[in-house]
């Protein structure tokens, strides 16, 4: 129960940076989409290699191709401000983790550091609050992909087996 608590106060102080994770979220999604739609067209293109190619079939290719380059330069730009802003977000909230940490301890009476190593207290405010690095740019984002990922596995079973056997 406790850490439940701890990690609702987090997410009540990341909750300053939600226009960042707004738009990294939205970003992740909008990486699924494409990553769904690619395949798509890369059947259709296999189609029309496979029927046999006129000039009608290459200005299908043609216009599939240019597809595919529009997708793949999405897909990048989704990745970019998903990992981006996912990690901004993340590295002001260890911001201020580690000044409200260095503000409390400032604040404590002097016995609590007689038993206390500088090293410890440096550990505390420096590498325990990175941690949550992790938590907040890596976890939200793969976390989201996982979901939507589920939606990805529903729809293998609509798409049709590419026949590789005219390549």
């Amino acid at each position: 129960m406790r850490v439940i608590r701890t990690l609702w106060r987090l997410s009540q102080e990341a909750i300053r940076y939600r226009t960042l994770y707004t738009i990294a979220i939205l970003s992740t999604l909008a990486l699924t989409g494409v990553n769904l739609a690619a395949p798509k067209v890369l059947s259709a293109m296999t189609g029309i290699v496979e029927s046999g190619v006129d000039d009608a079939g290459m200005r299908k290719i043609g216009l599939f191709t240019a597809i595919l380059v529009g997708l793949y330069l999405l897909r990048i730009l989704f990745r970019f401000l998903s990992n981006y802003l996912a990690h901004k977000a993340a590295w002001y909230l260890v911001g201020d983790l580690r000044t409200k940490t260095y503000d409390k301890l400032e604040h404590m009476h002097l016995g609590y550091f007689h038993d206390k190593q500088t090293g410890d207290l440096m550990s505390r405010i420096v590498n325990d609050t990175r941690d949550f690095e992790l938590l907040y740019a890596h976890m939200i984002p793969e976390s989201i992909t996982n979901v939507a990922g589920r939606t990805d596995r529903r729809w293998e079973n609509h798409v049709d087996p590419v026949d590789f056997k005219v390549l």
